[in-house]
Parts: structure tokens; sequence; C-alpha cells
């Protein structure tokens, strides 16, 4: 990628030879380290639901912070619009900028929450316009990159006419040449890999294939460190770790401790004790310090044999310890025996009790010893996250189905790190509630506590940890819409789900500041943000739904809102759900506003699930009231998998699931109730989640419960001060012997908003029970004719809107197809008219029509509604667009 620099920082200086730049280019020595960020995509005129956008991407093999950074269009005025909360650009990742809301964009292109998205952008583009890359947001600062376009073709500048297509660099040369003649369109399919949106448009927004590849090396991590003298496996040991897939050769590597000595080489070997020059993928060595390793403080370097003369080359990975934190001395020992990365890789470093070289730490990292001083923890240190007495058992009511045994092993293990959840808000706020996973990504799961902190969390090390990027790190503060004020705004979070848009939705029973009111509410919450405190971007407050919880009532204000699930319509429809505020089958066009789900709310007060549509108004409405049975809930879930909702009560009940199923009558009734796994224990366990399907091993997937409040079985115990178990499930789940297997996934079905019509015709396709993720391509028979491709959502849905291709009228069939099979059709009549396949106007309307001919279908416009029927939608001056 130097070359591309060499060339950006070449094109910019003849630029400014122009008398182009309007301000100073850095000096020779500030371009020699420019960053290697670049635009890489680009549309000024997105379809009728889409928004434009334009794409930069990191180049470079080092992150880059964006904060600072700001970019405007052909004014050229630094900090016009700030991406500080674009946060950091790993090597490869690519950000967007767009006109539309985030929530939006990440809709029409069927993007998950990990791109990093900036929505409503004020600075938009025209038809001849440019964009323009600041590192800095005031004069003196340095134009990154620059792209000029006319794609009218009268000006200096061409460029591709990016109308419904996004422009991209035709060859590695064009990236910051600031030449738009080297761009060309998308197309489906490309070197970008290219799809089609939600409307039509054709990209690849939040992707790159200009994105590098980093070096195998970089994936090789020092992993543990022991300042132990015995040879037990070696004196002063050190463990590296490989976390990418391919092995690497270490020949010649060099290490050192903390001082300035010359690196020397070192000899590594295989858990086994076999000699060894290459880490295997995913795998460990290990090797005896060549320098010692002291325990009263120490450090390990790592380098690559690319220095000069022996000296030390390009460092690979570093870690330094205090006294007694990677093993004992005289004076300050506490009893660990190394320091370890909790999780592998990329966990932080700790200390731990036991050794685990040439393996994973996972074990290891379950008794992390903090804050030394004895007692405790069965003699070793003592833990900041103390538990809280537990709060006993109870029993399910006699109404309630008899439970039945738990469907998989009865054998569970702590999932997280020991007091991994005391960083941010001290013992207090050690409660997990609501846990779920991400339908988008299955190696993610976000978890909430009730001090108001979201995690976003993913599997390392056969432990779930907290997710370093973006932000996340140590979790992200939220809070309801309005303020940051911690002193007013304290959301008592308590259970969440993922929404259809990718959005965090959670529930409160309370703000924490005046605890004593009942505040039963959902708030909308964007996980994409950077930053580390997220305000609600919307919130229903369902509060006065539920006078029987009185305000001024502690305990009261205690038993609200504790899980929440989204459903999807395509589930409910396919069941023949009944509506109960109608009294007949639910449709969801009688809630034109709701989306394409509704939203089941635990309460725990009375073991109810709460159904309701949330529209985009905040307004909502009660569709249904479900009985789990329990007694109380305290959370709730939609599994696809099973075609199930599951609904959790605590030790109020003994740690009981009851799983839900919509009957002959369009009820949703409790359908089995299962016990806990044996060794699961009796604590207040409040959040539970099942892995999707795809994440099936040996006929089993991954069962996950949160414990708020008793934090572990007690001192001493192997489960002190941990929140998070691990169980599994059956994959092929025949539902305890009720005599009701799981049932099949319904087929593929389309559905289209009008039946017949004329060639040039918008028409949209409804699409249900895709599987997530899927692309699905769409043709027009009898004469083939390719429309495009769309993207299933997480709920198995899709849209996807095309123009009647110019046909013989008559009979006509549009097919979806995955993989080259035709899996769902529709029927639709071509109506005769007056135009033909040789008519310009159904030309037009046709796919892959020359969009030379917009200038007829304008006029056309014109003169049949008048000029005021043509929206303006840009600041730029009427006519920038066609």
């Amino acid at each position: 990628m130097r070359l591309l620099r060499t060339r950006a920082v070449a094109a910019l200086a003849a630029t400014a030879t122009a008398g182009t730049l309007a301000f100073a280019l850095p000096t020779a020595a500030q371009a020699a380290a420019a960053p290697d960020v670049r635009i890489t995509e680009w549309m000024y005129s997105p379809g009728t639901t889409g928004g434009e956008f334009i794409e930069f991407t990191n180049l470079g093999r080092t992150p880059i912070s964006l904060t600072g950074w700001s970019f405007d269009d052909d004014s050229r005025t630094p900090g016009t619009v700030a991406l500080d909360s674009l946060g950091t650009l790993a090597p490869g990742e690519s950000a967007i900028v767009t006109e539309s809301t985030a929530a939006a964009f990440r809709t029409e292109w069927s993007l998950g929450a990990g791109v990093k998205v900036l929505g409503g952008n004020t600075a938009t583009l025209g038809r001849a316009d440019e964009i323009n890359l600041f590192d800095g947001p005031d004069a003196v600062a340095n134009l990154v990159d620059r792209l000029t376009y006319n794609d009218q073709g009268t000006g200096t500048v061409k460029g591709p006419r990016t109308q419904g297509r996004s422009g991209v660099p035709a060859t590695d040369a064009a990236l910051g040449l600031n030449d738009a003649s080297q761009w060309q369109l998308s197309t489906v399919g490309d070197a970008e890999a290219s799809w089609t949106s939600a409307s039509g448009d054709i990209g690849s927004p939040g992707t790159s294939r200009f994105a590098p590849a980093a070096p195998d090396w970089t994936n090789v991590h020092i992993n543990e460190v022991s300042s132990d003298n015995t040879a037990t496996p070696v004196t002063d040991a050190i463990e590296l770790f490989n976390s990418g897939s391919t092995d690497v050769d270490i020949s010649g590597w060099l290490q050192v401790d903390s001082s300035t000595a010359t690196p020397a080489p070192f000899a590594a070997k295989l858990a086994d004790g076999t000699a060894t020059s290459v880490v295997p993928a995913h795998g460990y060595v290990y090797f005896g310090s060549t320098k010692g390793l002291g325990s009263g403080g120490d450090g390990v370097r790592l380098y690559l044999p690319d220095g000069a003369g022996g000296t030390a080359g390009t460092l690979v990975d570093s870690v330094d310890y205090t006294a007694g934190e990677a093993g004992a001395d005289e004076t300050n020992g506490f009893g660990a025996g190394a320091y370890a990365r909790c999780p592998d890789g990329t966990g932080a470093f700790a200390s731990v009790a036991a050794k685990s070289f040439g393996a994973s730490n996972a074990t290891a990292c379950q008794n992390v010893l903090t804050n030394p001083g004895g007692g405790g923890n069965g003699g070793g240190p003592t833990l900041t996250c103390q538990p809280e007495a537990p709060s006993g058992t109870g029993t399910l009511p006699a109404s309630a189905l008899t439970p039945i045994a738990w469907p998989g092993s009865g054998s569970v293990a702590v999932a997280d790190q020991q007091c991994a959840w005391e960083t941010t808000t001290g013992p207090e706020g050690r409660d997990v509630s609501g846990l779920v996973f991400d339908p988008a990504d299955p190696n993610v799961l976000y978890s909430v506590k009730n001090k108001s902190w979201v995690f976003r969390m993913v599997k390392q090390g056969g432990l779930w940890v907290a997710d370093t990027a973006n932000g996340w790190g140590a979790g992200k503060q939220i809070f309801f819409p309005g303020s940051t004020d911690t002193a007013t705004n304290q959301p008592d979070s308590e259970g969440l789900t993922v929404g259809p848009d990718g959005a965090l939705y959670v529930t409160t029973e309370r703000n924490n500041a005046a605890n004593t009111i009942p505040l039963n509410s959902i708030l909308r919450i964007d996980p994409s943000s950077s930053a580390t405190q997220l305000v609600a971007t919307d919130q229903w407050d369902l509060t006065t739904e539920f006078p029987e919880l009185h305000a001024g009532n502690k305990t009261e204000a205690n038993l609200g809102f504790e899980g929440v699930t989204f459903v999807p319509d395509s589930y409910l429809t396919a069941n023949g759900f009944v509506d109960q505020s109608t009294g007949r089958t639910y449709r969801p066009a009688d809630y034109p506003q709701h989306g394409s789900g509704l939203f089941f709310a635990a309460l725990e007060n009375d073991g109810k699930l709460y159904a309701y549509a949330l529209n985009s108004d905040h307004s909502f409405h009660r569709v249904a009231v479900v009985d789990t049975g329990m007694g109380h809930v305290m959370d709730v879930q939609f599994d696809a998998a099973t075609q199930r909702i599951w609904a959790l009560c605590d030790n109020t009940c003994g740690v009981t699931s009851a799983v839900l199923k919509v009957d002959g009558t369009g009820a949703i009734v409790s359908q089995v109730v299962y016990a806990k796994p044996a060794g699961l224990p009796v604590d207040n366990l409040e959040g539970f989640a099942l892995a999707p399907a795809s994440t099936c091993s040996d006929g089993t997937r991954e069962a996950l419960w949160s414990d708020d409040g008793v934090y572990g079985a007690g001192p001493g115990s192997a489960t002190e001060g941990h929140a998070l178990y691990s169980g599994r499930i059956a994959c092929d789940l025949a539902l305890g012997g009720q005599g009701v297997s799981t049932p099949p996934t319904p087929a593929a079905a389309l559905a289209l908003s009008l039946g017949s019509g004329i060639a040039g015709d918008r028409i949209t396709v409804r699409g249900d029970h895709f599987a997530t993720g899927t692309r699905v391509s769409f043709e027009f028979h009898s004469t083939p004719v390719a429309l495009g491709t769309a993207t299933a959502a997480p709920d198995g849905t899709l849209t996807f809107t095309f123009a009647v291709p110019a046909v013989a009228p008559g009979q006509h069939t549009v097919t979806a197809s995955v993989g080259g099979t035709v899996v769902a059709s529709a029927a639709f009549t071509v109506a005769a008219s007056g135009a033909s396949a040789g008519d310009p106007a159904a030309a037009l309307a046709s796919t892959g029509a020359d969009v030379s001919t917009a200038p007829l279908l304008l006029a056309l416009a014109l003169l049949v509604g008048g000029a005021g029927l043509v929206a303006v939608r840009r600041r730029k001056a009427a006519g920038q667009r066609d």
C-alpha cells in the first residue's frame, strides 16, 4: 500500500500546482506518514427509498483514529461534517457516510451492526460535485483524499453516473488520484462482490476489495508468562498463541525482557515437548526466556528477525507485569502461577492460579486472582465482586405444567472471567440480567446489567468476554432519551432483544434515580455507535398499562418488565396467531407503523407476556397477553430454530423454562416446561439465550444463563465471582415427549404488491421464510429477464422492487432462486399497452435500461403532473441530480 500512498501524494501535489487547493499541503515528512485512508465507493443518486453514500477505507496495516477528521463536498471546508463518531478504523475496515439514518441504511443494504455508518450527512452530493476527506476540522487540516466528478462530461473531469449504482475504482491505480474517469459502475457479483439493496440499488457499502490482508505473523501473540524458576514446564516460561488459520514460521525470532539488552533467539516447543519452529494455526508453543524473568516485576518483548546486525527489528508483541503478578517471590507472593491473557490472544493479561503452557488459558482464566490480600476464595485473594446471600428457592404454581428433564447435558460450566462485570459500576452493579445472541452473527452475544449498562461479547478460549472493538471493551452506559445526566437518568435495564433493524431493544422497570416509581418502557439503542455512552434513540413508555404497580412502592417498582423478545410477523401469521384486541386473525397491515413484528415484554409481577406493536411515532398497541403459567417470568426469547417462544423463571420457580407455541385456536400457550440442567445452580438467573441453529455441533448447541445478584454459589466455590453459565441443548428437539416435534421450516414464499400491470410499473416483492443472510436472485419469466438480488433479513423476510420489463402481454412469473435453484414464485399478468419493446419509454422502465433516456422520462413527468411533482431532495440547487 506504500505505492498507493506515494501515488496519492503525487496527485495531491499536482493538484496544488494547478492552484485548486485552498490550504497548505503537508510537508514531505508529513506526507511520508500520511494515513492510508481512501475514498473507495460513492453513490450520489440512490433509488427512491435508499440514501446516497460515501465509503472510506483504511488501506494501511495500522488502526487509524478518525477523531478530529471531517468531510465536505465541493465547499472544501474542513470540519463541515465531523467523523469523530466513527471511532477507529481497523486495517482494512470501511466506514459509511450517508444522508439516511444509520438504521435505515443498514436495513436498505442488509448490513450488520459491526459496519460503521454515520447517518444524517448534511453535505449531500450532486451530479457534479466533490468528496473531500480531511484529517482535521480546521483551516490547517490536511487533505487526505479528494474525488472530483462531473457525470455530464462537460467539465475537465468525467466519471460514472452513480444513479442507483455506486462508483468504485477500476484499478488499484485509481485510488487517491482524483481522476473520476478511472472509476466504474458497480455490477452485481463484480470484483467488489456487489449486491442489490432493498430498493434495487447496486453497490457494496461497508466492504472494499482494496482492503489489505494483514501478514500472518500479526496473528502471533504473547499469551502467557511465568517468572517461576521451577522447570514446570521450563524456567521463566513464555507462551505464544497463533489466532490465525495459517501456520506461522518463527525461525530466527528474538526475545528480550524489559531491559535494553540485545534480543536473543529462543527454542520453542509444543505442548508435548517436541521442538518446533512453527506456531500452528490456532495453536500454542512455549519456551524458556533467554534473559530470565524477575518475580519482582519484568517484561517480555518479541521481535521479527528483520533488524540490522542482530538488533531489535519489528516488534511483534510485548507485555509488562509488576511484582508477584507472574509468580511468587519472597515478599509479595499471592498465589499467582502465571500472567495470562484472558481470553487467549486478545484478552487482557491477568494473574491466574494455574499454568497452562502449550494449551488454552480458558480453564486457568476461571480463577483470576485480583486484589491480592488473602482471605476468601478458599484461602486465596479476596474478590472484588463479593456474592450476595442466596435468596432461596420457590416452586411452580399447581396450575403449571409438570417440569420434565432438561433436553440436553446436565453439565454446566462458567462462561465468563472471574469478576468480569466489576470494571465499570462497582459491586452494586454486578447484576447481569438479559442475554441475546446477535441474529446476524452467532459469535456475538449482548448482555445487559440492571445498572444502565450494555455489553457486547465475543467467544474466546471457551469464555464470553467483552468485545474490544468500537468502544465496547468496558461495556457502554445507556440512558433514557434526552441527556446523559447520571443524577437523573438511570435506566434500570433488565431485558433486551435485537430488532429487525439490528438495534437493541432494552426493557426498564424503573428509573434508578427514582427507584420507588415504576417506569415500564422499551428503549431503542443503536449498537453501531462508537460512543461509550448510548442515549436511547426511541422510547415506548408502557407504564400506564399496569396500574396494579403503584408509585411509591419500591417492591412493586421492582416487579415490572424483566425481559423482551422480538417475534417476526412471518411466524405469527404462518401459525394463525389471533389478535386479542380485535378477536380475529392477526393482520400486520392493521398496524402500518409497527415494522415487521411484535415485541413480547415479560412482566415479573404476574408471569405473563405482553405483546405490543411499537409504532414509529412512539405510540403502541397491545395485541395480546400470554400466560406462561409459571407465576413469574424473568426473561423471554423467540427461538427461530424451534419456532417457539421460551420463557424463564429464576429461583422463584426453581429455575424452569416454559416453551410456548401458537395452538389451534390462535392463542399462544405453554406446551412444555423444562427443569434446569442438574449442574446449574439455583440462583437468581434472570437472563437466558439459545445459540442459533447454525452453531449446532454433534447434535447440540449452547444454552446460556446469567446471574442477577447472587454472583456465584458462595466463597470458595468453583463458580464464585461468575455470572454466566453455559450448557448444551439438543438441536433436534422433540419437546419432552409431548407428542410435538420441532415444526418444519416453512417454505419460502413470495407476494407481489400488484398482480398485473404494464411495462414500466414498479412492483414490490415481499419474501418470507428465507434463511437469514441468504442472497436471493429474482427473474421475470416466460422470457427470462434478470431483475436483481436481495438479502434475507434476520427474521427471514426481504423486500425487492423492480420495473416490469417490456415483454409480450399475458401470464408471466416472478421467480426467486437461491444458488441457481428456484425456491419460490408468484404469478404476474402483463397487460397490453401502447408501449412495446421498441418504445423508448418502455425500454427505460425495463431492467438494465440506458439511463441516458432519463430526460425523456422527466419530460413526461412534467407534462403529466406538473413541475411541482419533482421533489427537491437536496440542499443543492435544483437540477443537480437527474
